[in-house]
């Protein structure tokens, strides 16, 4: 068992690593592959893409709906609840099905997704990924007996008001104008404050086992991209009105 568990650990952190090789590919070579949602489209126009072969545009530029963002959230909470009723004592398998819980709802109930709202085929497939190794991580920690079984208070206090305000950033952003200008929250300093959310809500867990880490630098490369595009994005539109001066973290980027 303990090879097969380091042989696992290999792995996960390989894909980590190809990942982030494949996220500054994709910043330089094929930025068509990064865009979704308000920055896929303009105005309901596709973007321009220099790209001469059929084939290869059809694959970069092959969409799914963004709603699909729901199975990310229906397979954590399947793999939170296994891992509970397995390891009933730890509580970090409990915050994350909690985690996985509100965003399900968020993705049902309170994001809104109409049929044009698309996003790339790469990124559905990086959240099947990324929630995946976020529980292999928690079950080889577990196994291992290298997981923090009490709650640690700080880190929790850091992922509820990250939660609260993620929740409350969506809310803002579902009552919107299609792609306008926010200007509530946070909004007016960070141009995605739910993704700095995102990030802290990450970085409690770290506390618990710090192999945790390779999902906070995942997630503050791809979320940093992303919403420096949104950034771009709220510049190039709103011309005449006043954007947020960083893009995901205050006084940093």
């Amino acid at each position: 068992m303990e090879t097969i568990l380091r042989l696992a650990t290999h792995i996960y952190r390989l894909t980590f690593v190809v990942g982030l090789l494949s996220l500054l590919l994709a910043e330089f070579v094929l930025p068509d592959f990064l865009k979704y949602g308000k920055t896929l489209t303009e105005k309901g126009r596709k973007t321009k893409s220099n790209i001469s072969s059929p084939i290869l545009y059809n694959i970069v530029h092959f969409t799914v709906p963004k709603a699909w963002f729901s199975h990310f959230y229906i397979l954590s909470t399947g793999l939170s609840i296994i891992t509970c009723l397995s390891f009933p004592r730890y509580v970090l398998p409990w915050l994350i099905l909690l985690h996985s819980l509100r965003r399900l709802y968020e993705t049902l109930y309170v994001n809104k997704y109409t049929s044009k709202s698309r996003m790339n085929w790469t990124h559905y497939a990086v959240g099947i990924w990324f929630y995946s190794v976020l529980h292999i991580i928690m079950l080889i920690k577990l196994y291992e007996n290298k997981l923090e079984k009490t709650l640690n208070v700080p880190a929790f206090v850091v992922m509820a008001i990250a939660s609260w305000d993620q929740y409350m950033n969506h809310k803002v952003l579902s009552k919107l104008v299609k792609y306008s200008l926010p200007k509530q929250r946070l909004f007016t300093v960070v141009s995605s404050p739910h993704y700095m959310d995102e990030l802290l809500i990450y970085a409690s867990y770290v506390p618990y086992n710090w192999e945790f880490i390779w999902l906070v630098v995942w997630i503050f490369a791809s979320l940093s991209v992303s919403a420096l595009e949104t950034q771009k994005y709220y510049k190039r539109v709103f011309t005449k009105e006043k954007i947020p001066p960083y893009a995901i973290i205050p006084y940093l980027l």
